[in-house]
Order: structure tokens, then sequence, then C-alpha cells
């Protein structure tokens, strides 16, 4: 292959995988566009209501271990194409819901499909292209994953101006069908990974290694990071709207549709992961993770204790909630993902990235259900205060994980190898 294919390879590789993430990010964001136009139509209760939002993240977890180990077994790239095409099947099939159950269903099979984007994508770009450029990558890709979730909320604004409410949440919940088709066409013109067939006759098992003696630690300071991650930033985001609403905060979420507001609020939410590309290959990714909790657990802290002496001044706590956004983006969300694919080698890199995003799904899922009754029973202080000790001991697993890598590279940093 010459060095010019290559080079088209890469660039084509690192494009198709951030749509795949857009895809992913598109699938859950939209769920709280969507949320009040199905629950007013089907009638749904908070209780049942609470299960259809929860339903997507609990897919995912399903589909990030399943895809994580297929993709070690059957390649990166043949599992991709098959992902495509049911991620378009069936989200024409989401649009057509006529109950509580079959929108269960449906947002469990999205959700299922979603997931297994984030192995897929992270196993395929670093195996095809250059090492130098994972971490800057790595950051493209989660800001596209970001970037959803505002395209989301246009999606729905242009919409609603020419759709009722019947057609509309119809028409968001399979407008990734469009994206999910192109991709299909994509992927199909790229080769395999040729790491993995390289490696594909390894008599390793995936699951077994990643809890070996070599790497049990490293797998649980993992999966306890981005699990605690998970739960604060798929809580915060599904219900910040409510949040601000419930604090009284009298600012464009409460004055402007709930597109409007939405759409606002996300906007917070790609500011972190933006300044994430330029300054990622600058920065030690281990630092920049610790840092990166440390500074979301703090905000929270500091808005929890806020409200508990009895301020509500919007300024301060929509700079708060920014603060939060902005260091969750920054750091935690590119390197939790870039992380746990990295620290394995290629054999298992597909199962130990599959099972670590799956189990961290398991977070969002925790989120998304739990963090509605918390406030209803405890007040939104408590929500707050929550969180921020759950930010906070995801600083410390990453301190224990820093701890770990440098007692296996005595020059104190991991080297980032495709193969």
């Amino acid at each position: 292959m010459s060095i010019h294919s290559e080079y088209s390879n890469s660039k084509a590789v690192s494009l198709l995988c951030s749509l795949g993430l857009f895809l992913a990010g598109y699938i859950f964001y939209s769920s709280s566009l969507i949320e009040s136009f199905y629950r007013s139509e089907l009638a749904l209760s908070s209780w049942q209501t609470g299960i259809t939002q929860s339903a997507v993240p609990l897919g995912a977890i399903l589909g990030a271990i399943l895809a994580g180990r297929l993709a070690d077994l059957w390649g990166r790239n043949r599992v991709l194409i098959w992902n495509f095409l049911l991620i378009f099947v069936f989200g024409l099939l989401s649009s057509l819901c006529f109950d509580f159950y079959s929108l269960c269903f449906a947002r469990l099979l999205n959700g299922f499909l979603a997931g297994t984007l984030y192995p897929l994508c992270a196993a395929y770009l670093i195996e095809m292209t250059p090492p130098h450029s994972h971490a800057r990558k790595t950051a493209f890709l989660m800001f596209v994953n970001c970037l959803a979730a505002p395209v989301g909320c246009i999606i729905a604004m242009l919409l609603s101006l020419v759709c009722d409410d019947y057609i509309l949440w119809r028409l968001c919940a399979m407008a990734h069908c469009i994206p999910a088709l192109f991709a299909f066409y994509w992927v199909k013109q790229l080769p395999e990974s040729q790491a993995w067939k390289t490696h594909k006759k390894s008599t390793k098992t995936g699951l077994n290694i990643i809890f070996s003696n070599q790497y049990k630690n490293i797998t649980i300071c993992l999966i306890a990071a981005w699990f605690l991650m998970d739960v604060a930033y798929y809580g915060i985001n599904f219900f910040v709207p409510y949040l601000l609403q419930a604090m009284q905060v009298k600012t464009m979420v409460s004055s402007l549709n709930h597109q409007w507001g939405t759409f606002i609020i996300n906007i917070f939410f790609m500011l972190g992961a933006l300044a994430a590309i330029f300054i990622v290959e600058k920065v030690n990714l281990l630092q920049l993770q610790k840092y990166g909790f440390l500074c979301a657990s703090l905000s929270l802290f500091s808005l929890a204790m806020y409200f508990h002496v009895g301020l509500h001044q919007s300024f301060f706590i929509i700079l708060l909630f920014v603060l939060f956004n902005f260091s969750i983006n920054l750091g935690p969300d590119v390197t939790t993902y870039l992380l746990s694919a990295t620290s394995y080698p290629v054999e298992i890199r597909g199962s130990g990235h599959g099972f670590i995003s799956g189990f961290a799904k398991s977070g969002s899922f925790v989120g998304v259900l739990l963090l509605p009754k918390i406030q209803d029973y405890w007040g939104y202080e408590t929500v707050i205060l929550s969180l921020s000790v759950l930010l906070f001991a995801a600083y410390l697993f990453t301190l224990q994980f820093a701890k770990i890598m440098f007692n296996t590279d005595k020059e104190g940093h991991l080297s980032y190898e495709a193969t």
C-alpha cells in the first residue's frame, strides 16, 4: 500500500469514526428532546418515562460489551458494516412506536446499536491512524459526539416549523437514519485493520485477560472512572433543564421553548470538547483526566454549598454549570475513551474497550433512572452534592491508575501503540 493510500485511508477512517460517534451521540441526546412529546402522546407516568429514557443506556451497555468481543473475533470493519446497516433499519422502525412497550423496545434497540459504536470506532481509529495523532483525533471524535446535541435541537426546531407534535418526535427519532446509511456505504469502501489481521489468531480470550493479574487493576480503575463520570455526565445532561427550573433560574431556559432551552444548555457541553482538540497533544492525558475530574467535582460542590446557604443568583449558578461542563469535556470525556483503547494489546482491544464502555454506560443508566427520584425525595441540592462526591471518587481512581502505570513504565507515561 502506498504512503498516499495509507494517508487517505487514515483520514477517511478518522472521519468515519467521527460520524459513528455523532450517530451514537444523537441517539443518546435526542432522548431528552423527544421525551416530552411521546410522554404526552402516550400518556406515560413519570415511572414509565424514566424506564423509556433509561432503555437507551441499558441497551448501550449490552451493545458495547458484545460489539467489542465481536470486533476481536470478526474484525473491526466487518462489524461496523453490519452495525451501520442495522442503525438505519431500526432507526426507521423507531418512528412507528404506538405504545409504551413498542417505545421501550425501539429505544432499547437504538441504545444497543449506539453502544456498539464506542468500542468499534475506538479500535478501528487506533489501528488505522498514526499513533502520534491518536489523542487529537480522539478529541475530535468526542467533540463531534457532543456536537450531536445542539444539532439535534436545531433539527427539532426546524421540523417544528412544519410539523405537529405527533410527527415531530417521530421524525427526530429517525433523523439519524440518513447519516447511518451514508456511513454504511462509506465503511464498505475501507479496508480491515491490518493490526487485527496480524493478531486475529491469538489464543488469548478477551474478558479473561482484562481481569488477569496483569490487567486487573488497570481494568478496575478504567471502569470506575468512566462509570462515575457517566453517572454525572448523562444524569446532568438529561435533567439539567428540570434542575434549572427547580432552582427557579430565570434564564432563557424558562422564557423560551423547550428546544431553545435545551440547545443553549447543550452548547456548554461543546466548549470543553472543542478546547480539547487544541490542547490534548500538549498535556499529559492522565494529568488532563485528573484535573478535569477535580475541577468538575469542585464546581458541583461549590454549587451545592451555594444553595445550602440559601443563595440563588442566576449568573453564579450558570457559571458553575458551565465550569462543570467545560471541565468534563476538556479532560475525562476524551481521556476515558482513549485510555480504555490504548491500555490493552490489539488482540483484546475491542473486548477491553467494549467491556469498559459498556459498564460505564450502566452509569448513565443509573443516573438517568435514579437522579429524578433523588431530586423528588431529597431535593436538587442532594443531587448536586452526590454527583460532586462521585466525581471526586473518579479523581481518586485516576490517581491510582497513574500510580499503576508509573510502576509499569518507570518513565511515568504510557506508550500509545496501535499494534
